[in-house]
């Protein structure tokens, strides 16, 4: 089954709402190794954008404590960065066998944060290259070339 961007509109909703609370000054980009939009944060913004986060997604774990209990993202997660204390993810219900996740890691002594937004396949799906890519782009308004050009 084909996936239309349309089937993936509560996904959209949700980037929607987590960036509300950017300023415009940020700019998201492209992570080509990890596959992910990210956008790094400064200062008080860090904590305008991170409580939200917890409102938008159904599951979000850390370090610390236990991922859920769906091997496909907890494999995922493992192979695109791990995670170190302070880190957490966030997860999204599954939709078309997909799951939206943000990865928010604080940095250079907790005044930075990378949050990284991603599609999670699941259930043995694979993504066509620059799917992620291609949804991302659209929801976050990513203004960098295609990765594959």
């Amino acid at each position: 089954m084909q996936i239309k961007l349309e089937d993936l509109a509560p996904f959209q909703e949700i980037c929607r709402k987590i960036c509300l609370n950017i300023p415009p000054t940020y700019c998201w980009q492209w992570d080509q190794k990890r596959g992910m939009a990210v956008v790094v944060l400064c200062g008080e913004e860090t904590e305008l954008v991170f409580f939200p986060l917890f409102k938008e997604f159904r599951h979000h774990w850390s370090f610390t404590t236990a991922p859920p209990d769906t091997e496909d993202i907890s494999q995922w997660v493992n192979d695109r960065f791990g995670l170190m204390p302070g880190q957490a993810v966030f997860t999204s219900l599954p939709l078309h066998n997909l799951v939206l996740c943000v990865a928010w890691w604080p940095w250079g002594e907790d005044e930075k944060v990378s949050m990284r937004v991603g599609l999670i396949p699941i259930h043995g799906i694979k993504l066509r290259e620059n799917v992620a890519f291609e949804c991302l782009r659209r929801w976050l308004k990513i203004e960098t070339p295609n990765p594959a050009k």
